[in-house]
C-alpha cells in the first residue's frame, strides 16, 4: 500500500483537486451546494486520475496473466497498449456516467466536463517528466482551461443550447490522440518518460499541446455559437411576444365591434394551436398559428356595426356584405410582411371556405384550402357554436362536438375533425380556462 501511495501520490492529489474544483463550480455556477462531503468522496473516487490508477493496476495484472501464464510474446508492448486503451475506454465511460449522475449535470455536459479532465490528465502524463512536474503541469493546464472559459462558465451551467455531444465527441478523438502519443513511450522506450529531450519536446509534447489547444478552441467556438443562438432566440421570443400583444389588442377591437369578446380570440388561438400540434405540424407552425388565428376575423372592422350586431336573420344583401370580411382581412394584412402575418392573411381569407367547395370567398375545396385555414375553421365554428351571441344562445359542448363530426367531409376537413375528436378533452379544458 505504501509503495502504491509513493507511486501514485501525484494522481491522488489531482483526484482531490478534481473533486474540490467541481464542487466549487457546482456551488458557484450551478447554484447547487448540497451534499458537499458526500459528493467530494464520490467525485474523488470517480475522478479520471483515481480511475486511471484502478485501470492501470487491472491492466498490469491482466497483462501479467496473458504474458506470463499464457506465454504470449510482446516485444514491442503492443498487447499492453491494446489492453490499456481498451480499459481506458471502459473506465472513462463508467466514470463519465457516474460523474454526470453525482453532479446532476445534463448527460453530455457532464460527459464533456469529465472528458476534459481525462484529456488534461493524459496530456499531463505526456508532458511531465517528474512527480512534482506532474502536479505543476496539471495545475497549469487546469488554469489554462479555466481562464479560457471563465467568462462562459455561467452560460455553460445554465444554457441548454450548446451542442455538448459534438464537443464530447471531439474530446474523445483528442483523448485517443493523446493515448496514442503516450503509448509511444512504450513502443519506443528510448524516449523515456522521465527525461527531457528533443524528441519529447518537438514531437510528443508539441503534438499533444497543439491538438489540445484545437480541442479547447472548438469548445470555445461551440459555446460562442450557442450564445449567438440564444440571443437570436431571445430576440425572436420578445418580438413574437410584442407581435402577440399588438395582435391581441387589435383583434379585441375587432371582436368588441362584433359583440364578441377577447376570450373568443384567445380560445380560437388555443384550439388552433392544440389541433396543429395533434396533427403533427412543426413546432414553428404550432406557435405561429396560435398568433395568426387571432386575426381570422380582422376584416369585420370594415363591416357595418348594424350588420354585425343584427339580432335577426341577415338579408341576402346583408349576408353578401358580411361575407366580404374575409377579403377585407386579406386586404388589411396585404402590405405587411413576416411569417406570422402571411399565415394570418391566408387564414383571414380562407377560414370560411368549405371542404365540399361551397364556402366563400373563392369556393375552394378540399386541400386547395390552406391547412391553417382548415384548422381555424373548425376552431372558430366550434367556439361560435358554444358561445352566446346577440342573435343566439350557446350550445352545450357535446352537441357542438356532434355538429363538428356531422360536418366531417362536408364543411370541415376530415383530418382536422379527427384531430378535434382525439383531443376533445383538452378542448374542453381550454373552454373552461378562457370563459367569457
Amino acid at each position: 500500500m505504501i509503495e502504491l501511495f509513493q507511486l501514485y501520490w501525484p494522481k491522488l492529489i489531482s483526484a482531490a483537486w478534481f473533486a474540490s474544483l467541481n464542487l466549487i463550480f457546482l456551488a458557484f455556477y450551478g447554484k447547487d451546494k448540497r451534499y458537499i462531503i458526500e459528493r467530494f468522496i464520490k467525485l474523488f473516487f470517480v475522478s479520471p486520475s483515481f480511475v486511471s490508477i484502478i485501470g492501470e493496476q487491472l491492466v498490469i495484472q491482466l497483462y501479467k496473466i496473458i504474458v506470463l501464464d499464457f506465454g504470449f510474446s510482446d516485444s514491442y508492448n503492443v498487447i499492453f497498449i491494446i489492453i490499456n486503451m481498451t480499459f481506458d475506454a471502459i473506465f472513462i465511460i463508467i466514470g463519465g456516467m457516474l460523474f454526470s449522475r453525482f453532479t446532476n449535470m445534463n448527460k453530455f455536459l457532464g460527459a464533456t466536463v469529465y472528458m476534459q479532465y481525462v484529456c488534461i490528465e493524459r496530456l499531463t502524463l505526456i508532458v511531465a517528466i517528474s512527480y512534482p512536474g506532474y502536479i505543476l503541469w496539471y495545475a497549469i493546464f487546469l488554469l489554462t482551461v479555466f481562464v479560457t472559459l471563465r467568462k462562459d462558465m455561467n452560460f455553460v451551467f445554465q444554457s441548454t443550447s450548446v451542442k455538448w455531444k459534438n464537443v464530447f465527441l471531439y474530446l474523445v478523438g483528442l483523448f485517443y490522440i493523446l493515448d496514442l502519443l503516450y503509448a509511444a513511450y512504450f513502443l519506443f522506450p528510448e524516449l523515456g518518460t522521465d527525461v527531457l529531450n528533443v524528441q519529447n519536446v518537438f514531437w510528443l509534447d508539441s503534438v499533444a499541446m497543439v491538438s489540445s489547444l484545437f480541442a479547447l478552441g472548438y469548445e470555445k467556438i461551440a459555446i460562442s455559437v450557442a450564445k449567438q443562438y440564444d440571443k437570436k432566440h431571445e430576440y425572436y421570443e420578445k418580438l413574437q411576444s410584442s407581435q402577440e400583444n399588438i395582435i391581441i389588442k387589435l383583434t379585441e377591437i375587432s371582436e368588441a365591434k362584433s359583440g364578441e369578446t377577447g376570450q373568443h380570440v384567445r380560445r380560437v388561438a388555443e384550439y388552433s394551436k392544440l389541433l396543429a400540434r395533434t396533427m403533427k405540424l412543426s413546432e414553428n407552425e404550432v406557435e405561429n398559428i396560435k398568433i395568426a388565428a387571432m386575426m381570422h376575423d380582422l376584416g369585420k372592422l370594415l363591416i357595418s356595426h348594424d350588420i354585425i350586431e343584427k339580432k335577426g336573420e341577415l338579408t341576402d344583401e346583408e349576408y353578401e356584405i358580411m361575407k366580404g370580411h374575409a377579403q377585407y382581412g386579406w386586404d388589411i394584412l396585404a402590405n405587411s410582411e413576416g411569417e406570422i402575418i402571411e399565415m394570418a392573411r391566408i387564414i383571414a381569407l380562407e377560414h370560411h371556405e368549405r371542404w365540399d367547395g361551397k364556402g366563400y370567398p373563392q369556393g375552394l375545396m378540399k386541400n386547395e384550402i390552406s391547412i391553417y385555414a382548415q384548422i381555424v375553421s373548425v376552431a372558430d365554428v366550434f367556439d361560435a357554436l358554444t358561445s352566446e351571441r346577440a342573435y343566439k344562445k350557446a350550445w352545450d359542448l357535446e352537441t357542438a362536438k356532434k355538429e363538428i363530426i356531422q360536418q366531417r367531409g362536408e364543411q370541415f376537413s376530415p383530418t382536422v375533425v379527427d384531430a378535434f375528436v382525439s383531443c376533445f378533452d383538452e378542448i374542453k379544458e381550454i373552454k373552461a380556462k378562457y370563459v367569457d
